[in-house]
């Protein structure tokens, strides 16, 4: 009988070797050489908002009409100046850093109190525009009393103080902010300034310029420790160093074809898919300890190379395909989403677990075939049967018990991730002890906050400088300022409101719209004062703009909504209408929305998985049966959560896919293996414990290397590294006792054929 052509593809690989080794070794080189050329013409990751969340859209496009009338001001650097800055020293300090900033050509403006002017009375009662600085002891006297300046540019208390760089609207993308911002730091760190002073670099330009060095310098640590881990944990485990590096060395391979093929064809990584490396590395190492511990076996059974590749190859092929099918499926399905991020993640991680799959079954066998026979070494070496035969003797005894406990675990695992809610913050990448996030919440304390939110006002021409919109202008800005998240706002109800206080030194609003107009054109004709900046030229348009503080994004949310429903009943009847955006709401807005649509994609990533295993399988009963396991480890994830007292965020989100893909691989390779065993007219109970013995050791392996690896992600200061770490283990921990008891326990208690 001819022999199965899995099997005659098994065994051409060990005869042929060589020339196979030299394809592979050619096919690395060039996946290496698209990898190099891609990187010498510009960065392929980019996690700005435009690209993320927002760069399409009538929000999007709302905002850039807004900044193309009054300017872009979420492109703005602050650098925070802590210490006695209302002193002379303090004031020299402002203006060296002035010096050392306004040169670079990166920068537009900087602006502070030491070139900011304030609106005075002269002493025939007029406007007088003057200087933010006098002379004497106490020079920022001027600054401190007036609202426009404290706290936005100067703590009330004259501890801090602020510089505001504001960078080149064209620095959008990544490869052209972050050299930007790197520059103003460097300037910056080159200023001498006495020791009673410290200078921080913050705002959200530097924030997304500091994340993306993050988590490129994570990837470039974290990925070759995890692989050495990887590597030193497999070869222990097999206790044969040829044997333990042969799923290594292809998983790698792996790795390099997949970012060879993406950053080739111009892929470009987001915050999702830039874990796409570490997914292929997991996933392909999980497919070749299984291929490694079958070889092992068919080896030690029949002794000859090319007859034990054969059947591995054909016992091992539709197992894998499984895994890589279901995975490369659900990952696909991800392409349905409305977000583009996700969009993206799902077709570079299918692609990439599609490589993975012809890695595994060309280079790890081709590898293999190298070894000599007697450096493979016996099953029985690290294969315990004993321990298998306890396992599946508590198992076959005690499944309802097992059942009943795993649902019970399960109920808790959800009820205590009930309160689990999506969030998201600028700061989630950080931890609380980095300088950078110590930075922010300094200049939240001192000056109100760095992220800027706009309410945009429309009207018609004129509208703007009557009376009566100003004060519902005022009173909007007014339940704007009530809200903690708010830290320093500035409105044209407020400088009008300022001006008539100045020229009448009453509190009350000018009764016309001509007395309106007339204040506001003295005004300008006596100096320079930033009142373009929140008011149109033909008086049609106005905004309210708001330095708010890292509140996370359901409050950005739950403001704004409360600002719009405020909104409506003041303007009632007037024609005019509101817009609250920026890039503090828009991120807010746009996180919000990939976090329910990954989370509305995974539900159907999980169809996706049960309807291909379906056909697959062609067996209801086994189907449902096998997505049992998937699930628990879904709810466990939740419930670390709910434990850790953290949000749905971007930083873990992405752990919940991982965990699909991790659960549904080795629950495959069991299933394979249980419905092999029974083909053979094996008994439950035999085929339970066969199973064990080849799969499930396999599983056991898997796991016990991915929890090691994974392990050391857990002590990376970068919280979306770890929290990728620490799910990723309580992943195969739950997955691991779903697949090995679990599993066999529904198989004893439901397969009655």
């Amino acid at each position: 009988m001819r022999p199965h052509i899995a099997e005659r593809y098994g065994q051409w690989l060990v005869h042929h070797r060589g020339i196979i080794s030299v394809v592979i070794v050619l096919l690395t080189i060039a996946a290496s050489i698209g990898i190099g050329s891609r990187l010498a013409v510009d960065s392929p990751i980019d996690f700005t908002p435009q690209s993320l969340f927002m760069g399409d859209g009538d929000e999007w496009e709302r905002l850039q009409q807004y900044e193309d009338e009054f300017g872009v001001e979420d492109n703005t650097l602050v650098i925070l100046v802590s210490g006695p800055v209302n002193s002379p020293e303090g004031v020299a300090a402002l203006q060296a850093l002035h010096d050392a900033l306004e040169p670079i050509d990166a920068v537009e403006s900087v602006d502070s109190v030491v070139t900011a002017t304030i609106a005075a009375r002269d002493e025939g009662g007029m406007i007088a525009v003057v200087d933010a600085i006098e002379d004497g002891p106490d020079p920022l006297a001027p600054a401190l009393s007036d609202p426009f300046l404290s706290p936005m540019f100067v703590a009330k208390d004259g501890s801090a103080a602020v510089l505001q760089v504001r960078l080149g609207d064209d620095l959008q993308a990544i490869a052209d902010l972050a050299p930007a911002v790197w520059r103003v730091n460097d300037a910056v760190q080159g200023v001498d300034l006495p020791e009673a002073f410290r200078v921080h670099v913050t705002g959200v330009p530097y924030v997304r310029a500091e994340v993306v060095d993050m988590m490129i310098d994570d990837q470039e640590l974290f990925f070759p420790v995890v692989t050495l881990v990887f590597l030193i944990t497999i070869i222990s485990l097999f206790r044969r160093f040829w044997v333990g590096l042969a799923p290594m060395v292809g998983v790698l391979i792996a790795t390099i074809w997949t970012m060879g093929v993406l950053l080739s064809t111009g892929a470009v990584l987001n915050i999702l898919s830039i874990l796409t490396p570490t997914l292929v590395l997991v996933i392909g190492v999980a497919d070749g300890i299984h291929v490694v511990s079958r070889y092992r076996e068919e080896l030690a059974r029949v002794g000859d190379r090319a007859v034990a590749m054969g059947v591995t190859v054909r016992r091992m092929s539709l197992a894998c395909f499984l895994t890589t099918f279901t995975t490369g499926a659900g990952f696909a399905s991800l392409m349905v989403a409305e977000t583009k991020v996700i969009r993206d993640f799902g077709l570079q991680v299918a692609c990439g677990v599609t490589l993975t799959f012809f890695a595994v079954m060309l280079v790890v066998p081709t590898l293999l075939a190298w070894i000599p026979i007697t450096r493979i070494g016996e099953p029985a070496e690290t294969n315990h049967g004993p321990a298998y035969q306890r396992l599946t003797r508590f198992v076959t005894t005690r499944p309802k018990r097992i059942v009943v406990g795993a649902l019970v675990l399960t109920a808790m695992a959800t009820f205590a991730g009930r309160t689990v809610q999506t969030n998201s913050q600028m700061l989630e990448m950080y931890q609380p002890d980095q300088p950078t996030w110590q930075a922010v919440k300094l200049a939240e304390e001192k000056t109100g906050g760095v992220i800027p939110i706009f309410i945009h006002i429309n009207g018609a021409e004129g509208q703007m400088v009557d009376p009566d919109v100003l004060q519902r202008v005022g009173s909007l800005e007014d339940t704007l300022r009530s809200y903690p998240l708010a830290g320093t706002t500035m409105s044209i109800a407020g400088w009008v409101k300022h001006i008539h206080a100045l020229l009448s030194g009453s509190e009350a609003w000018p009764e016309t719209r001509e007395a309106v107009a007339q204040e506001l054109l003295l005004a300008e004709l006596t100096g320079d004062l930033p009142i373009e900046d929140v008011l149109s030229s033909d008086r049609a348009r106005s905004r309210i703009v708001a330095f708010t503080r890292d509140a996370g994004g359901r409050e950005f949310l739950r403001v704004k909504r409360a600002i719009e429903s405020k909104a409506d009943s003041l303007f009632e009847g007037t024609g005019i209408t509101i817009d609250v955006t920026g890039d503090g709401m828009l991120a807010s807005h746009g996180v919000d929305q990939l976090i329910r649509d990954l989370l509305a994609s995974l539900a159907l990533m999980l169809m996706v998985i049960v309807a291909t295993m379906w056909l697959l399988l062609r067996d209801v009963r086994q189907t449902l049966i096998a997505t049992v396991p998937n699930v628990i480890p879904l709810l466990f994830i939740l419930g670390t959560l709910g434990i850790l007292g953290t949000d749905l965020q971007t930083s873990n989100i992405v752990s919940f896919t991982v965990a699909v893909g991790l659960a549904v691989d080795d629950t495959i390779h069991f299933i394979v293996r249980y419905r092999e065993e029974r083909a053979k007219g094996s008994a439950i109970n035999e085929a339970i414990a066969r199973t064990f013995i080849g799969a499930g050791h396999a599983i056991v392996l898997t796991s016990i290397l991915l929890i090691a690896g994974f392990g050391i992600l857990a002590f990376s200061p970068l919280t979306s590294t770890h929290y990728f770490g620490l799910l990723a283990c309580i992943t195969m921990a739950a997955a691991m006792l779903g697949d090995l008891l679990l599993l066999p326990a529904l198989f004893k208690w439901f397969d009655k054929d």
